[in-house]
């Protein structure tokens, strides 16, 4: 791929080394342990849910922190492989998630609650981080934050507030905030190297970190540099894992009431029905006619196989048995976990200029390269062949002219074409400058502008043409179809009936019947390379004072007030092939639109009401309220109210009711015209037909407003032990999402006169596209508990700490527009084409034994058992008919557990401290459970292992 490479990185990493270089030197770490520690009253401190003061005030939202040290237990080269851990977040989007068709190829995104990854608000340092993910498909959405591009070696901690936000920080905090703090005041110099590989021999990963910290200016300033570099090679297809390569998936089964089977069947070694290697007859009087690598044919076994709906009127889409290619055409190729390399580095300086006035600057740098390897360029039975195709054998020919039959669909999983490569480049800026101080009578004030700008290319290799495929398909005879008389010379068709149309040019015969016979030229006419170049920019300015504003019997009253200014802009560029949206799967358009333009005002008051009273130790209240103007979609409030109660030392009680938004992105408003071919029903005339469906943004889409209640309490009976439970409630109206084709004509017919408004009709009143647009549709719903416990204790000549969290689901519910509702707590699979659930129960337990220098921990992740699909009933649940619309032969899904085992030991070599440490993932090398036909193939790698058992080792250094 011939992408740009900006030269910023390897300026980043010089800089790194320059800097590191000049703080290995012994004495300026031992100088700087005693200079004088003028930073202190000044020094920031972050409490992630409220913009109030820390002291004075115990927040009443919960917040889950994982600290520097779970991070190097894990071993993970990514701060998102460890939230993923906790129960509360669904890792949507990972390597192991987004494939081919995803523009966010090896993006690792935070998903709270279930709710999308666009609805979880990330910050660094409190304060926002720009965008990485800018378009968005699949499960990997717009307007996120690759976490891959925030160097994990500076990361002190990462507070997690699983409940609304918005009055706090804005738009996008609805299911909650991940604020990723920075060590800022590191001394010396650290790092680390490791390597990891599975029992496989893949998903290779080298991984190795740098980090520095020093004072300068006699202690009244310090500079914290650190950087990264992460390579993992990735998987290979379904066919590389045993459990993978049985290939489940499910076959219609149209007679239910004689067989008694139900439905929809689920079985192994499912393969393509309407496609082969070297092409497939799949109508008329030709039908089941296979064709060998040399181009002769034979009768195609169907094996056991069941016809199924309009789109396949001559069977389904997948059999059982018979004479299929020993590989399903929808498998091969695609990588399990997608190859991503990346390079971050950051910076962070503080220089205390006056006795009450400090002044600060933060700047990153990332930068993500992925490749994905989709599934072979496959045709199900969508390639329409003339009879009078000059490859076609002569024979066959004859039996066309017999049945008067003048074509037949053809479906042909093109191996020897290749696979579609995608290449993506995500590559982020982000620089912060401004001031800190204090006031008189402890009131604090803070000013920062930040400029942060995301860079995306991707491009896609072999990719299908759609026109040039269909001209270099319809081959003839130059001398039979212009005269009568066969002379050998076979040409495209266009070439002689519109050789002027400027497409034409260059079109070369291509032979689909058998192995590789066709030329390099026509692959070259028919396959082209898709490309896209987009820059987000994000411009911030801030500022914000909070203090004490009375003094009452329980305490200080504490204020926060604060305004913000916001600016981002997007422009990109594309291929020409692209932007006409002549591809097969086209989403390389060029996005732009008008600049999103936010102003932002916020208050936030705290109050204590009670203190050192009977059943109050503390009482106090907490609101905030925030006023956001946008320039695309108007003026929305949001607000909060808490209440965090102690009637006794060991006991405390919370409490939050919250108003939090998310206003439409830049993508979602501006998203260009995309397409995809569907067969659709129209029921005016009852015929289906394959049909346009434009995918595109909407610049009439409102903020999602989302109600959210939260309540819970922390319990310590006795010291090291500690409890927590927490209820939460969220309902988000209006959410943005696409209704589908055939959903929009259903309800047009039905009488929402609104959507017919999408559907267009040629002339003859005949349905000839459907502009599926984002729009303002569903209510989301969830609720459920989350449970936390920690426990030390001396054992032996060491300690014993235990730590459990998990997350109870009751709902997590779909309502669309007419009212129906689905809800999928509890829906363990991710069908295709619908959205993803979650296990109505996730838990995770640790148990770390530390003596000396020697420390261990066995960690273990529990997914209850479940359903594939939340629409579809299966023998084991109440309401079974096998003769139901909605029947399948298994919907079950038992439980899984997954252990992790990590060890390490602590050297010291005079100044030198080393720690060397070993990581076994998936000890016990548990197989995924196989899924129905899911948008990953056939398990749910959002919640289950793909890998297999994983071995990493290495070693860290501090000095």
């Amino acid at each position: 791929m011939h992408m740009r490479h900006s030269t910023a990185h390897r300026l980043t990493g010089a800089s790194i080394l320059a800097v590191l270089t000049a703080l290995a030197n012994p004495a300026t770490a031992q100088d700087a342990a005693g200079a004088p520690q003028t930073l202190d009253s000044l020094e920031e401190i972050i409490v992630t849910g409220t913009r109030l003061p820390v002291t004075g005030f115990a927040a009443p939202t919960p917040v889950t922190v994982v600290g520097e040290v779970e991070l190097q237990r894990q071993g993970v080269s990514n701060v998102a492989d460890m939230l993923n851990t906790l129960p509360s977040f669904r890792p949507q989007s990972t390597p192991a998630t987004v494939g081919i068709f995803s523009s966010n190829a090896g993006a690792n995104l935070a998903d709270l609650r279930g709710l999308g990854a666009q609805r979880t608000l990330v910050l660094v340092n409190g304060r926002r981080f720009v965008a990485s993910t800018i378009a968005g498909s699949g499960n990997s959405p717009s307007g996120s934050v690759d976490l891959n591009l925030i160097p994990t070696v500076l990361i002190e901690r990462s507070e997690v507030v699983t409940g609304g936000a918005s009055a706090a920080y804005g738009s996008d905090a609805v299911a909650g905030v991940v604020n990723v703090i920075l060590n800022t005041s590191l001394q010396g110099v650290r790092g680390s190297v490791q390597y990891g590989l599975s029992q496989e021999d893949d998903n290779r990963e080298v991984y190795a970190t740098l980090a520095g910290g020093t004072d300068f200016a006699d202690g009244r300033g310090h500079v914290v540099i650190g950087g990264e570099y992460s390579n993992n090679k990735g998987m290979g297809d379904c066919y590389s894992r045993s459990w993978c390569a049985e290939s489940y998936n499910t076959i219609s089964n149209p007679t239910p009431q004689t067989n008694g089977l139900a439905r929809q069947i689920l079985l192994p070694n499912a393969r393509t029905a309407t496609a082969s290697f070297n092409g497939l007859i799949t109508t008329g009087v030709l039908r089941g006619i296979e064709f060998r690598p040399d181009g002769s044919y034979f009768n195609h076994d169907y094996g056991t196989y069941y016809a199924t709906g309009p789109a396949f009127s001559n069977g389904g889409l997948f059999q059982s048995g018979g004479s299929a290619d020993p590989v399903n055409g929808f498998y091969n190729n695609f990588p399990l976990v997608a190859p991503v390399e990346r390079y971050s580095g950051m910076m962070h300086a503080k220089y205390q200029a006056t006795d009450s006035v400090e002044l600060f600057m933060e700047a990153s740098y990332g930068r993500a390269n992925a490749e994905t390897i989709g599934a072979s360029a496959r045709n199900t039975g969508n390639i329409t062949i003339q009879r009078d195709n000059a490859y076609l054998p002569a024979a066959l020919r004859a039996q066309l002219v017999t049945a008067n039959q003048t074509s037949f669909s053809f479906g042909r999983v093109s191996n020897d074409i290749g696979p579609p490569v995608a290449e993506v480049e995500r590559e982020t800026y982000r620089l912060v400058s401004g001031a800190r101080g204090d006031f008189s009578d402890g009131w604090q004030w803070d000013a920062y502008y930040q400029y942060g700008r995301t860079n995306y290319e991707q491009e896609t290799r072999n990719t299908q043409i759609t026109d040039n495929f269909a001209r270099a398909v319809d081959a003839v005879d130059q001398g039979l179809f212009q005269n009568g008389v066969a002379n050998g010379n076979i040409v495209c068709r266009s070439t002689l009936t519109t050789p002027t149309n400027p497409l034409v040019a260059g079109c070369k015969p291509l032979n689909l019947f058998g192995e590789n016979r066709f030329s390099p030229e026509a692959v070259a006419y028919a396959y082209g390379t898709a490309w896209q170049k987009t820059h987000l920019i994000q411009q911030v300015a801030s500022a914000n004072i909070s203090g004490t504003v009375a003094e009452l019997p329980a305490g200080p009253v504490s204020f926060a007030t604060g305004a913000e200014y916001r600016v981002e802009s997007v422009a990109g560029s594309a291929d020409q092939i692209s932007s006409a949206l002549r591809f097969i799967t086209s989403s390389g358009q060029a996005i732009s639109g008008p600049n999103i333009k936010v102003k932002e005002g916020y208050a936030e008051l705290g109050v204590p009401l009670l203190k050192s009273v009977p059943f109050a130790e503390s009482l106090s209240v907490n609101g905030g309220v925030r006023l956001t103007d946008y320039s695309t979609s108007g003026s929305v409030w949001s607000w909060k109210a808490g209440l965090s109660w102690e009637p006794t030392d060991f006991l405390r009680v919370r409490g939050t009711r919250s108003r939090d938004i998310r206003a439409p992105n830049f993508f979602e408003l501006n998203a260009p015209a995309s397409t995809s071919f569907q067969f659709l029903t129209d029921p005016r005339t009852g015929g289906s037909a394959l049909t346009s469906v434009v995918l595109s943004g909407n610049t009439k889409l409102r903020p999602e407003i989302a109600k959210t209640w939260t309540g819970g309490a922390v319990v310590t009976p006795i010291d090291d032990l500690q409890f927590s439970a927490d209820y939460f409630d969220i309902s988000l109206d209006g959410a943005i999402t696409t209704l589908g084709g055939q959903i929009i004509i259903n309800r047009c017919n039905a009488g929402a006169t609104d959507l017919c408004s999408l559907i267009t009709r040629n002339a003859a009143g005949t349905i000839t596209s459907v502009n599926n647009a984002n729009l303002n549709l569903n209510t989301l719903k969830t609720r459920g508990v989350d449970v936390e416990a920690r426990y030390k204790i001396a054992l032996g000549e060491g300690d014993l700490t235990l730590r459990a969290l998990g997350t109870y689901l009751f709902d997590l519910i779909t309502i669309d527009a007419t009212g129906a509702s689905v809800n999928r707590a509890g829906m363990n699979g991710s069908p295709t084409s619908q959205p993803s659930g979650l296990p109505t129960f996730t838990g995770t337990l640790s148990a770390t034994y530390a003596q000396g220098d020697f420390s261990g921990t066995l960690t273990s992740r529990y997914i209850s058992r479940g359903v594939y699909n939340a629409t579809l009933i299966g023998p084991h649940q109440s309401g079974y008919s096998a003769t139901a619309a909605n029947s399948i032969s298994d919907n079950y899904v038992g439980d899984y557990w997954l252990f992790n085992l990590n060890a390490q030991y602590d050297l010291t070599f005079n100044d030198t401290k080393v720690q060397l440490f070993g990581i076994v993932n998936n000890l016990f090398d548990r197989d995924p459970p196989n899924d129905l036909p899911s948008s990953f193939g056939v398990t749910n790698p959002v919640l289950y292992d793909s890998i297999g058992r994983t071995f990493k080792a290495g070693f860290r250094f501090s000095f």
